[in-house]
């Protein structure tokens, strides 16, 4: 994916500005992503977000999920054709209210690790409708959490430091984080179920384990919506992930 226009940044450090969609330059060209300066001391990156039945990041390949910066857009009940966004400026006029995403693991250590401890800081929660981190008081559930970074099947490494901020339970991507489960596409099946867990949920990508538990992209005989934990009622309209 690449994006001609707009300035350029060397790093998520050197962004100055208000909150909102900044062009990043990384070891694999540059990337457009939302940051969210307001939150906690500023330069938080937006790395997955998805907007309930809209279909989430279905069908996104394995070297996608890792190598590219993945936007999609399309209306309620698009959800088996929703379309990759290429364009910078179509971005930032869609706004996060207009995209889901799902920012390539090989970038989180990259934009990250700019706290004292060098550690990828993650904050995830859920809302009514798609509002920035800063939002706080439209959240219905926020947790923080660390880790190192990601192992060479892309699961999480050394995961800790929990803290359930508003909503008092653990999200079930935590516990699938720090069990250490590899991230598995509909084209690259690492989990430990005897099938490929992405293709019972509308080919949508996941750390599944057998299968999953707070996938915040969900489908197919479950809801189209992002899950805090388990995979029963606790279903949302939105659902955000982000790092610093």
């Amino acid at each position: 994916m690449s994006f001609q226009r707009g300035p350029t940044y060397n790093s998520v450090s050197e962004v100055k500005g208000p909150s909102g969609f900044y062009k990043i330059v990384t070891s694999m060209g540059p990337i457009v992503v939302y940051i969210d300066q307001d939150y906690d001391g500023g330069g938080w990156v937006l790395a997955l977000s998805n907007r309930e039945y809209t279909g989430g990041m279905n069908n996104l390949k394995y070297d996608d999920a890792i190598n590219n910066y993945n936007y999609r857009t399309g209306g309620s009940g698009q959800n088996s054709s929703n379309i990759v966004v290429t364009s910078d400026r179509t971005i930032k006029t869609l706004g996060i209210s207009g995209v889901n995403s799902w920012l390539g693991l090989k970038f989180w250590s990259e934009l990250t690790g700019r706290k004292s401890d060098n550690k990828i800081h993650v904050t995830q929660f859920v809302s009514n409708s798609p509002v920035t981190l800063n939002a706080t008081s439209s959240h219905n559930k926020r947790s923080s959490w660390t880790s190192t970074g990601f192992n060479p099947n892309y699961g999480f490494n050394s995961v800790g430091n929990i803290s359930n901020q508003v909503g008092g339970s653990t999200p079930g991507m935590y516990s699938h984080a720090s069990s250490g489960n590899s991230l598995t596409t509909y084209d690259n099946d690492q989990d430990t179920n005897g099938g490929n867990c992405s293709t019972y949920y509308n080919n949508n990508p996941w750390w599944y384990s057998s299968c999953w538990t707070g996938n915040y992209f969900a489908g197919g005989g479950y809801q189209d919506r992002p899950y805090w934990v388990s995979s029963g009622g606790d279903n949302h309209a939105y659902g955000a992930v982000y790092i610093k």
